[in-house]
């Protein structure tokens, strides 16, 4: 079974923060080498700033795309609901 274009999107999205908050994770060690020049530490400063700016966007679309998700749901169970109702209905007044 091929999943849904949304669960796509959410694992793809998923995998772009990982990688994301791994390259912070990496950047962050490499601030802290003392060997490093200062020029190249204020660069990878604003190069941490961007990414943070960058995942904090891609943690929104995440949440928004869960929201989503869960409306998809949502009106499938009502669907299912309906549809056991009106056959339980149809049962109830044939007497099947």
């Amino acid at each position: 079974m091929k999943p849904c274009p949304i669960q796509q999107e959410i694992v793809a999205t998923n995998e772009t923060i990982a990688g994301l908050r791994e390259r912070v994770r990496r950047m962050e060690q490499n601030l802290t080498d003392p060997s490093l020049p200062e020029d190249r530490k204020r660069e990878i400063s604003l190069e941490l700033k961007e990414i943070s700016k960058l995942l904090e966007t891609n943690e929104e679309l995440l949440k928004k795309m869960h929201k989503e998700n869960s409306k998809s749901f949502a009106v499938a169970a009502c669907l299912f609901f309906i549809c056991f109702l009106v056959y339980g209905l149809y049962v109830l007044v044939n007497g099947v």
